[in-house]
């Protein structure tokens, strides 16, 4: 029996005898059609999910002035103002002097960076003529981890280890593990997904689906181990997406500015508690010299507390200090905002606009 089908029976299984009594030889009709009915389904979505995912290879100039393969990753296929273009991470494009893409169908293109968001790790890229007969997937911040939740199952293509050269994705199937994670260092994933889909390197970049066919996120960072000393790093079972709504924020700014910056606030901050151990706001702990708070009244300083934020018209309170920063992540620099916060027993507001992405 093949394995996606038996663990679909075990799941639908909830029909044999009871504990207290012999089990039967084998699975009931019905759960056996129930779970071949299923089955059908995810084949018939990774079928069509697999013509939007593509590989992606950077190439550097060699000793002998020569372009050698360099690195690889994933990517996928978006329409976005009627062009076609490819969605990937910026640390799989990172020191490249050429990329190219294959699709689905076997064929290799030219592509360019055509604008990032380095801070989230965010990479456009464009075609240099658009392949005839490819259309890529909607970026719809409805198919967000908002959307989502845990235990959902989701599915994960791309090119792990150079296992997709001739284009056809490799596929892995999981299940929400996690939903608002934050990851810190170089590149930042707030309010990620976090998922047990196996991914592998060379999947970053690559786009994590639900079983409706919907891209979901942008498959970044894994979190990788050793079974023993000097081994190579292994796929420990956690995988991390920046979810659709956030690149769906920044898309168009990207598409159209070609230089788009990620909103800077410039405030570390850490969660602060009541007397009880509930989170109940973020407190500064630094404030950097280029944050736009700097220099300005009523600014938040070292020990205040961040209750709530004001931006596009919409009131969000904060509670934690992920809170704050999922929010800011949001938000190109240049966002007007305002920021609600206590002062010992006073409360304050600070009203300003979002710098420019720190690098």
């Amino acid at each position: 029996m093949r394995a996606p089908l038996a663990c679909l029976l075990l799941v639908l299984g909830a029909g044999w005898a009871r504990a207290s009594e012999a089990p039967p030889e084998g699975p009931s009709p019905e759960a056996l059609a129930r779970a071949q009915e299923i089955e059908e389904s995810l084949v018939k979505a990774v079928e069509r999910v697999r013509l939007s995912s593509v590989s992606v290879f950077q190439y550097r100039t060699g000793r002998d002035g020569g372009l050698h393969l360099a690195g690889c990753g994933s990517g996928v296929l978006v329409e976005r103002r009627n062009r076609l273009w490819v969605l990937t991470n910026v640390h799989v494009i990172a020191g490249s002097q050429e990329l190219r893409v294959v699709l689905h169908d076997g064929s290799e293109h030219r592509v360019f960076e055509h604008d990032s968001i380095p801070s989230y790790d965010i990479a456009l890229l464009r075609f240099e003529e658009r392949p005839r007969g490819v259309r890529g997937v909607a970026v719809k911040a409805s198919t967000s981890a908002r959307k989502l939740s845990e235990g959902t199952w989701v599915i994960a293509t791309g090119n792990p280890f150079f296992l997709a050269t001739e284009g056809r994705s490799v596929t892995t199937l999981g299940v929400i593990s996690g939903l608002d994670r934050y990851l810190g260092g170089e590149y930042q994933y707030v309010g990620a997904i976090q998922h047990d889909a196996e991914v592998n390197p060379g999947n970053s970049g690559g786009p994590l689906w639900n079983l409706d066919g919907d891209l979901a996120g942008i498959n970044g960072k894994i979190a990788m181990g050793y079974r023993f000393p000097g081994a190579q790093p292994s796929y420990t079972g956690a995988a991390f997406a920046l979810p659709v709504h956030q690149v769906d924020e920044f898309l168009d700014l990207l598409i159209k500015d070609q230089n788009a910056q990620a909103g800077f606030l410039g405030i570390d901050c850490e969660t602060a508690t009541d007397a009880r151990g509930n989170p109940m706001g973020a407190r500064v702990s630094a404030v950097d010299r280029r944050s736009p708070v700097t220099g300005s009244k009523d600014a938040p300083v070292k020990d205040d507390v961040i209750t709530s934020v004001w931006i596009k018209g919409s009131l969000r309170r904060v509670y934690t200090s992920i809170d704050l920063r999922r929010e800011i992540s949001l938000y190109p620099a240049g966002t007007t905002l305002k920021l609600k916060f206590r002062r010992g027993t006073r409360w304050l507001t600070w009203s300003g606009a979002l710098g420019v992405e720190a690098r």
